[in-house]
């Protein structure tokens, strides 16, 4: 691990991100982010290089962000992580903005809802008409990281069109296998926090449905770049993941973050940067129509 990686871990143990909490403290957090939502979306963000745009799709708002030079028609559609419950943060805001200006490319930030006021059968069924409606501008490149990862994955497997995807730490299998739930040195994700959120955000939809578990969605002919941190929870169902799928003809690549974090690809660190570099090679690819 490197000093800004070691460094980087220090500070998300100070956190406290994997504490576990009660029922009671998860759902006090949960409103909290509710009542900030509106407040924090409604604030347009600002990056050097990119002009950042607001939209709003079916009521759904959405950040756009677009770089000085647009050499494809093709566009990013970036689905971030939240549990499901969390507002974006602004490092999520930073990687919109710099695969804009790396990849030449519009990207497209859905601010889509989430818990309380939404569950995943709501949801996916939005996202999957924003899909729908960007796919009419031209090919969508989808990535996403954490529960984002979990969804961008969800849309690949139930669009023929989407022919490539970038996963970042999945959240590949919504009831999180029991190896993942012993491993100790992951310093972000909290086994209590997700519990309590996979068991209101499936409502009706059982654990094996794709929507909340894309473990088990089809994705032969399809090229996934698949990220994983060495000390992360949900690593054990990653690897699952990626026997099971590139063994029944999906082009899976595996990149795994020695004594890395939980999404260290989003970090400021000497792993993160190296990852990022995959992403936009990988990406271009994805955009300009090389072989994946």
């Amino acid at each position: 691990m490197s000093v800004s990686g070691e460094i980087m871990e220090c500070l998300l143990r100070l956190s406290g991100a994997s504490k576990d909490v009660s029922e009671r403290e998860f759902y006090d957090e949960m409103r909290k982010n509710a009542l900030s939502r509106l407040r924090r979306e409604g604030r347009l963000p600002h990056f050097s290089g990119v002009k950042a745009e607001k939209g709003v799709y079916c009521g759904m708002n959405y950040f756009l962000f677009v770089p000085a030079e647009v050499d494809t028609p093709n566009i990013v559609m970036y689905l971030h992580g939240s549990g499901y419950v969390n507002n974006y943060r602004r490092f999520h805001l930073r990687f919109a903005a710099d695969l804009a200006r790396n990849l030449h490319a519009r990207v497209y930030f859905p601010l889509y809802p989430k818990l309380p006021l939404a569950n995943a059968i709501s949801c996916f069924a939005l996202l999957n008409n924003f899909y729908a409606f960007l796919y009419k501008k031209g090919e969508v490149c989808l990535i996403g990281d954490s529960s984002g990862a979990s969804l961008a994955l969800a849309l690949a497997s139930e669009n023929a069109s989407a022919g490539s995807v970038v996963a970042i730490s999945p959240w590949v299998l919504l009831n999180v296998g029991e190896e993942g739930r012993q491993i100790k040195g992951d310093v972000v994700l909290s086994m209590s926090k997700l519990d309590y959120a996979a068991e209101l955000w499936k409502d009706d939809l059982k654990s094996e449905d794709v929507r909340v578990s894309p473990f088990y969605g089809n994705y032969a002919g399809k090229g996934i770049l698949l990220f994983a941190g060495e000390k992360e929870r949900f690593r054990p169902d990653i690897l699952r993941f990626l026997h099971r799928h590139a063994s029944s003809g999906a082009k899976v690549t595996y990149i795994e973050g020695r004594e890395a974090q939980h999404c260290y690809p989003l970090m400021p660190t000497a792993e993160g940067k190296r990852a990022r570099g995959v992403i936009y090679e990988k990406m271009c690819g994805c955009l300009y129509g090389e072989k994946r």
